[in-house]
């Protein structure tokens, strides 16, 4: 049972609710906290806090701003850990605002009116899922490693565009809640693809609107589900999304999709050829071929289909010379 922080229903209903996960994060807590806090908004707004069972102080820190702030700090204590997927869809169901702000303990906000104009913008334009906005990215240290991302132009986007990439900086994503209610059970086995499927469920029934405004910081941590993995991995987590993320889909999207996983499996298999590894580029230019429809990206995936499959021949005969 998730252990809750007391106060949990004294304050009036929010409009937002700051969905902030945590694990291990007692390093960083304390300053995404402050950067909500610091939110200049006309409207009440609260901060749940899921932490999944941390060893370090993580929780104590919770807990104090939960005692500081009674009523619009709220701490969800797993006394087991339940994985990143679990802890985001229950620290969403904790949400009672209208909409939910999403927030890694390891990020912050550094923008004081973040809140006040998602708000005002997704009020005025009930057609509006989602909104976003660009970040920097930025060390522990606080150099700044990327000055904008994502490098898109702003404005409204579909289904479209976020089925082919994730374009949503996840520390920048304000949502209707309820959305999350939609979520496959699927969602629970593709860790750490926390978002994506998120956005789009929220593009099949609105929109994407993307803001021309740095309001964040993500912080690059060392071992992180994603830094320092490259490449490779990236296409990966990508070909891995799109293998679930077809159930959600049909007609042009269904086949965009297809062909979305079908040139991620091309670069697999391109960069698996770079580092020596044969066999897995061939069967990755295969599922790149299988991918999409038949005559989709023909030239592309065929040419990738060969390449691999004489690479290999080549290695294995040349190792068999080896060896005579």
């Amino acid at each position: 049972m998730v252990q809750q922080s007391p106060d949990a229903g004294a304050s009036p209903v929010p409009l937002v609710s700051v969905a902030m996960t945590a694990y291990n994060s007692e390093h960083a807590l304390a300053q995404a906290i402050d950067s909500v806090l610091a939110q200049q908004t006309d409207f009440p707004f609260e901060i749940v806090i899921g932490d999944d069972c941390s060893k370090d102080g993580t929780v104590a820190i919770a807990n104090s701003y939960a005692e500081r702030f009674p009523g619009v700090v709220r701490v969800l204590a797993h006394p087991v850990n339940v994985g990143i997927q679990r802890n985001y869809y229950e620290t969403f169901e904790a949400c009672r605002g209208k909409y939910i702000a999403w927030l890694d303990a390891d990020d912050y906000w550094t923008d004081p009116e973040k809140l006040a104009i998602q708000t005002q913008l997704l009020e005025s334009d009930p057609t509006i899922m989602v909104c976003a906005h660009v970040v920097r990215y930025v060390t522990h240290e606080k150099v700044v490693t990327k000055e904008r991302h994502p490098s898109m132009a702003a404005g409204r986007y579909g289904l479209e565009e976020i089925v082919r990439r994730n374009f949503v900086p996840s520390l920048s994503a304000f949502f209707r809640n309820g959305i999350h209610q939609k979520l496959p059970q699927w969602y629970f086995d593709i860790a750490p693809i926390t978002d994506w499927p998120i956005w789009v469920l929220a593009a099949q029934a609105g929109g994407i609107v993307l803001l021309d405004r740095v309001m964040g910081d993500y912080t690059l941590t060392p071992g992180s589900a994603f830094m320092g993995k490259g490449l490779l991995y990236g296409n990966r987590l990508d070909a891995r999304f799109y293998d679930h993320a077809v159930s959600l889909l049909s007609g042009k999207y269904l086949r965009i999709a297809l062909s979305e996983q079908g040139g991620r499996y091309e670069s697999i298999a391109y960069l698996l050829r770079q580092s020596g590894d044969f066999v897995g580029s061939r069967k990755a230019a295969v599922r790149a071929f299988l991918a999409p429809a038949l005559l989709d990206n023909v030239g592309s995936k065929s040419k990738s289909l060969l390449v691999a499959v004489a690479r290999e021949l080549q290695w294995r005969v040349s190792g068999s010379r080896a060896k005579s």
